[in-house]
């Protein structure tokens, strides 16, 4: 492993400046230590539901572009202001490789964020058949376990409802990314997954990222309502499944269901933890909850 990739676990993150969590402070960092290969460096982020550079839910391009220069296109289904490059598209798997030749997104740009909170595996995988991003983040579902391999479906007739149907989980996400020639370089727990091009850290040794395991604290969090309507857990795809060539067939989605059910309804293993926790004073167990 490069020594700057294991020096980042002794970074104290602090909350970025523009950013949902401290995403741009570790954008600050790797690029600081890869070379970029565009001049000046460009990056891509969707979905960019503000007006503004500096307002709206926590953009991660956002200081790449203030205090670095960078160049970029920004897209989102529903907002457009094109004094910054935001683009108004809805976006799918089958037509973002197009609104990136449209804009001419070059062919390795630096950096891509992935967030649209519902079929952002999708749009990763279309993305990586034709550009060969340094680095993406994509958000991924943060209520799924570190072994589940579940994602949203392909289907741009299907939204978020604001629950927890929604995205991808890591491991879904870390697959693809696998397939691709790309690594889990860090996660931005209950956020952004990011993943890195396998050239650009190879050191010759068959580690060059932290270990799968490490990022089990970062699953199984609950920070949204459960489904508000529990039929939507049959939505979801074992994405394993679709590495076989199945990806909407009654397997792929029954293997899935009980998964989504359990983490999305449910409140999957949450509880069984605070059993462990049951002689503990109930004051104790309630701040716990919150922190989970």
């Amino acid at each position: 492993m490069k020594e700057w990739v294991q020096s980042l676990s002794n970074y104290r993150f602090k909350r970025g400046q523009y950013s949902q969590s401290y995403q741009d402070e570790l954008l600050d960092i790797i690029f600081k230590l890869i070379q970029p290969v565009n001049s000046p460096p460009f990056c891509v982020e969707f979905g960019f539901d503000s007006m503004s550079l500096t307002h709206g839910n926590g953009a991660n391009t956002s200081r790449l572009i203030i205090h670095h220069g960078w160049s970029s296109l920004l897209l989102d289904g529903g907002t457009g202001n094109p004094e910054i490059n935001l683009h108004s598209h809805f976006l799918t798997s089958a037509n973002i490789c197009s609104i990136f030749q449209q804009y001419n997104v070059p062919s390795e740009p630096e950096y891509i964020s992935i967030d649209v909170d519902s079929v952002d595996l999708w749009l990763f995988r279309a993305v990586l058949s034709k550009y060969r991003a340094m680095v993406f983040s994509v958000e991924y579902n943060c209520h799924f376990p570190l072994d589940a391999a579940v994602t949203f479906p392909d289907n741009p007739d299907e939204h978020w409802e604001g629950d927890r149907g929604y995205g991808a989980s890591l491991r879904a996400l870390t697959l693809v990314a696998e397939e691709h020639g790309y690594c889990l370089l860090w996660v931005v727990p209950k956020v952004d997954a990011f993943f890195i091009r396998k050239d650009l850290i190879d050191d010759g040794t068959d580690k060059i990222v932290f270990p799968f395991g490490r990022w089990r604290t970062a699953t199984n969090r609950q920070i949204h309502p459960p489904l508000k309507n529990p039929e939507r857990a049959g939505l979801f795809i074992n994405y394993e499944r679709t590495q076989l060539g199945s990806s909407n067939d009654v397997p792929s989605r029954s293997t899935a269901y009980d998964t989504a059910t359990t983490y999305l309804v449910n409140n999957g293993d949450f509880e069984t933890q605070l059993n462990k926790f049951r002689r503990l004073p109930a004051n104790v167990v309630r701040r716990l909850k919150r922190l989970f």
